[in-house]
């Protein structure tokens, strides 16, 4: 009975320090943004050419869209809880850049519970940098709102008495696999 306990515990101790597995992930940018005075940082990833995060370039229109999905970790990939979103839209006219669209949300439970400002005229919103590369679409920027609450979001209506300021900044490069045209 001696042996067996402690071929167990050298077994068990023996797993414990071999090396674990883990997936790759791709960081290729940050979300780094206060919430009601607390500094946070969420992680743009993706893996195996998959994630939450992408750009789109309707050529026709001159127009150029982006969706940054800030993960909790550098290991997550699609999760939505703790999640931070930034989207907007780009025209460019001439060489003149103009944003679009914009809107942050942080997913606090999901898609359960969370905060919105999806009005681009609450939003104070600075596109620094948009430079295409052959490592992909560079971009920087900050933001600032107040963002209402929800639950759920997915139903789109907010409590407008609860609130919360979220302002941050930006910086990515996003792949040439998570650029699409139209």
């Amino acid at each position: 009975m001696v042996q067996s306990i402690f071929c167990t515990t050298a077994f068990a101790a023996a797993l414990s320090l071999t090396p674990c597995l883990s997936v790759a992930q791709e960081v290729f940018g940050t979300l780094t943004a206060s919430l009601d005075g607390i500094q946070r940082s969420w992680f743009l990833t993706a893996h195996e050419g998959e994630s939450q995060s992408f750009g789109l370039t309707v050529s026709i229109a001159n127009l150029q869209s982006f969706s940054m999905w800030g993960q909790p970790s550098a290991y997550d990939v699609q999760t939505m809880q703790d999640s931070l979103l930034l989207s907007f839209d780009v025209m460019s006219v001439g060489d003149q850049v103009i944003p679009l669209n914009m809107s942050v949300t942080y997913l606090e439970n999901g898609w359960a519970s969370g905060w919105v400002s999806d009005d681009p005229e609450n939003i104070v919103f600075a596109l620094t940098t948009l430079k295409k590369s052959d490592a992909g679409v560079l971009i920087e920027g900050s933001f600032d709102t107040v963002a209402s609450y929800g639950e759920p979001l997915s139903h789109g209506a907010t409590d407008a008495s609860r609130t919360m300021l979220i302002n941050g900044s930006f910086h990515a490069t996003l792949p040439p696999g998570l650029l699409n045209t139209q």
